[in-house]
C-alpha cells in the first residue's frame, strides 16, 4: 500500500524550513527542504531556501550545487546568482565571487546585494594579498627560511636504499613548543571565533574526557557523534574565517594601534605581573608551612594547587616561572624524605611496622602514627594516573620537576608490583638527580629501589642500597635522621619479614578446627570464624594466647558505651522495664 502523500506538502516543508532556518536549527531545516525536494524537485524556490539554509550550515558545495541547479531551470532569478555568489566567497574562491558580483551588478542595482559582495570580495583580496597584508615575505622572512631549508635537507637523494625498513620516529613537542602550540590555537580561535571559542574549548576537553564512554555505550556513542559533529563545524568555521582574513593581516593591524593603546597595555602587563608574582609567594608560603609541621598530605595537595596556578601562566606573564617551578619540587623532595623518619616516642616494634608501610610491606601500622595519619594517598585510578605522568614526562623540561615525575612512577609501579618498570624509573630519577647536583631526590629515589627489593625480599640488595645511601646522606645539611632510619631499615631487612597478625590469627582457627572431632561442632565453628571477620578487630574475642594485663582505667564514654554492639545480628533482647521511682506513693508511668 503507497505511503498517502500530504497535501501541499511542497509549501508545508518549505515554509518549515524557512522558520527553522530563521531559529538557527539548520539540521532540522535541512532535514525539511530534503522531505520537500523529494514531493517536487524542480521548484526554483525549494532549491534557493535550500541553498541559504547549506550556506548558513557551513556547507559551501552543496549551497554551490543548489544555487546552480536553480540558475539552469531558471536562469534570469537574480536571488539564485547571489546565492550561488555568496556560496563560491564562502568556498574561498573570492575571484569568482567578485566576477558573478559584477556580472549581477549589471542587471540589478537595486537592493545592493551585488555591490556588497563586490566590496566584501575586493577587501578580502586587500587582506590576503594586497595592502593590508602588508610586507609578508619580509616580515616572515626568518621563518619562510627555515622551512625552505628543512625542506631541502629531507628532499635529499639517498645513495643506498637499505632493503631492512626502518622506524621513522615522529619527533615530539618540548613543553615550551606544546605550551606556544596550545597558545597559539587558542589565540587563533579567539581571534576568530570570538565567544564562541570558549564552546570549542569546552568540546575539545570533553572529547578527551574518559567519562564520555560509559555503560549505556548506544547514548555514549550518539554522545559522540554530537561532540564531534559539532567541533567539526566550529573549525570549519574558524578555518573558512582565517581564510578571508589571515592572521598576518590581524598582526599587522594591531602593529598600526596608538601609542596610547600601547603603553596601557604595557601598564596592564606590568600589574598582571605584580599580581602573578605575589600569587607564586603566597602558594609557595603555605607549602613551606605545610613543610615546617611535616603535613605531607596537605603538602602535596598545596603543591599540586600550585601547579595548576603555574600550568596557566606563561613566562611573558610570570618571568620566573622556572625558578618558582624549581623551588616548588625542591619542597616537594624535603617533604616525602621528612617520611623517613624514626619516632623515639615510639617503642621499636612500632618504628619496624612504620618502615614496613613506608616500604609498601602489608602491615597494619598504628593509626596514631604521625606519618601513616599524614601519609599523602593517592585516591585515584593508577593507570590514569601513570598515562598523564607519562605525559608530563615527555613534555617537561625542569629538572626538578621531571625527578618528581620521575619518583612519582617509580611509586605507582611498586604499588602495580611492576618492580621491573619501577627500578627503572628509580635509577633513571637517581641519574636526573646527579646531573642537577640533588641530594634530595637522590635519596628519595633509593628508597623507591629499597621499597621494591624489600617487597621481594632481596636482602643483599636492600643492604648494599643502605650502606651507598648511608654515605650518600653525608651531603645533606642535617643526615642524623635520614642515617638512624636507614640503620633501622637495615635492622628490618637482616630480621624475619614482617607479616600481617591477620596470617597468625588464621594459622590459629586452623588449628582450633582441626583438634575439634565432632564434626557438626566443627562446621559451626568454622561459620563462627568466618562470622568473625566481619565484626571489627576491636570487638573480636581472641584466639591467640596472650598474657594477662591490667586494664586501663576507660573513660566515661567507652564505659557507657553499648556492650556486644556490632554489625552481626544478635539474639532479640527483652524491652526494658519502666524505671521505678524511689520515692514511696509516686509512680512513673509511660503515657
Amino acid at each position: 500500500m503507497e505511503e498517502k502523500q500530504l497535501y501541499g506538502g511542497l509549501t508545508v516543508y518549505r515554509e518549515r524550513g524557512v522558520y527553522l532556518r530563521r531559529l538557527e536549527q539548520f539540521v532540522k531545516a535541512k532535514a525539511a527542504c530534503d522531505e520537500a525536494y523529494k514531493n517536487n524537485p524542480d521548484n526554483v524556490r525549494l532549491l534557493i531556501t535550500r541553498s541559504q539554509v547549506c550556506a548558513d550550515a557551513v556547507q559551501p558545495q552543496q549551497a554551490y550545487d543548489d544555487a546552480e541547479l536553480a540558475l539552469k531551470l531558471e536562469p534570469s532569478n537574480m536571488k539564485a546568482r547571489k546565492v550561488q555568489a555568496n556560496a563560491m566567497y564562502t568556498m574561498s574562491d573570492f575571484e569568482r565571487s567578485i566576477v558573478m558580483n559584477y556580472r549581477g551588478a549589471r542587471d540589478r542595482q537595486q537592493p545592493p546585494y551585488f555591490t556588497e559582495g563586490i566590496s566584501q570580495g575586493l577587501e578580502t583580496l586587500q587582506d590576503c594579498i594586497g595592502e593590508h597584508a602588508g610586507n609578508v615575505m619580509l616580515d616572515f622572512y626568518p621563518l619562510i627560511k627555515q622551512q625552505a631549508e628543512h625542506k631541502d635537507n629531507h628532499s635529499i637523494a639517498k645513495t643506498h636504499v637499505s632493503r631492512i625498513p626502518k622506524l621513522e620516529v615522529k619527533k615530539k613537542f618540548t613543553q615550551m613548543e606544546a605550551r606556544k602550540h596550545s597558545t597559539l590555537a587558542r589565540v587563533l580561535a579567539m581571534k576568530y571565533l570570538g565567544p564562541m571559542a570558549y564552546d570549542k574549548f569546552f568540546l575539545q576537553q570533553l572529547d578527551e574526557d574518559p567519562r564520555i564512554s560509559s555503560a549505556n555505550s548506544k547514548g555514549s556513542r550518539k554522545l559522540e557523534a554530537h561532540i564531534k559533529e559539532a567541533l567539526t563545524s566550529l573549525s570549519e568555521r574558524q578555518e573558512m574565517l582565517r581564510t578571508q582574513r589571515p592572521y598576518y593581516t590581524i598582526k599587522r593591524a594591531e602593529k598600526s594601534e596608538s601609542k596610547y593603546l600601547t603603553k596601557y597595555r604595557k601598564e596592564i602587563l606590568e600589574q598582571e605581573r605584580k599580581v602573578d608574582a605575589y600569587n607564586a609567594e603566597r602558594l609557595l608560603r603555605k607549602v613551606d608551612v605545610c613543610l615546617r609541621q611535616n603535613n605531607i598530605m596537605d603538602l602535596i595537595s598545596k603543591a599540586e594547587r600550585m601547579q595548576i596556578f603555574l600550568d596557566t601562566k606563561t613566562p611573558r606573564t610570570l618571568p620566573d616561572k622556572d625558578l618558582y617551578i624549581d623551588r616548588l619540587y625542591r619542597t616537594v623532595g624535603e617533604g616525602y624524605l621528612s617520611l623517613y623518619r624514626l619516632s623515639y616516642r615510639f617503642s621499636d616494634r612500632h618504628n619496624s611496622r612504620r618502615i614496613a608501610f613506608l616500604m609498601g610491606m602489608q602491615v597494619r601500622p598504628s593509626s596514631y602514627d604521625s606519618v601513616v595519619a599524614k601519609f599523602p594517598y593517592k585516591f585515584s585510578n593508577i593507570k590514569t594516573a601513570t598515562e598523564r605522568l607519562l605525559a608530563q614526562l615527555d613534555m617537561c623540561e625542569n629538572s626538578n620537576m621531571r625527578c618528581w615525575l620521575m619518583f612519582e612512577l617509580s611509586w605507582l609501579m611498586n604499588k602495580e608490583k611492576n618492580y621491573p618498570l619501577a627500578k627503572f624509573y628509580a635509577k633513571r630519577c637517581q641519574a636526573q638527580a646527579q646531573e642537577i647536583g640533588s641530594t634530595v631526590w637522590w635519596l628519595n629515589a633509593c628508597f623507591m629501589l629499597m621499597s621494591g627489593d624489600m617487597q621481594q625480599g632481596n636482602t643483599h640488595e636492600v643492604l648494599a642500597q643502605i650502606e651507598e645511601a648511608y654515605n650518600f646522606a653525608d651531603n645533606l645539611l642535617a643526615p642524623d635522621q635520614v642515617k638512624a632510619f636507614l640503620l633501622k631499615c637495615a635492622t628490618v631487612a637482616s630480621s624475619t619479614t614482617l607479616a600481617d597478625d591477620n596470617k597468625a590469627i588464621r594459622d590459629r582457627q586452623k588449628q582450633i578446627l582441626r583438634v575439634i572431632d565432632d564434626q557438626k561442632i566443627r562446621t559451626e565453628t568454622g561459620v563462627l570464624f568466618k562470622r568473625m571477620w566481619t565484626v571489627p578487630r576491636g570487638r573480636q574475642f581472641n584466639v591467640l594466647p596472650k598474657g594477662e594485663h591490667i586494664l586501663a582505667p576507660q573513660s566515661e564514654r567507652r564505659r557507657a558505651r553499648q556492650r556486644g554492639l556490632s554489625i552481626v545480628p544478635g539474639p532479640e533482647k527483652r524491652i526494658a522495664l519502666p524505671p521505678i521511682s524511689s520515692v514511696l506513693g509516686f509512680q512513673i508511668f509511660d503515657i
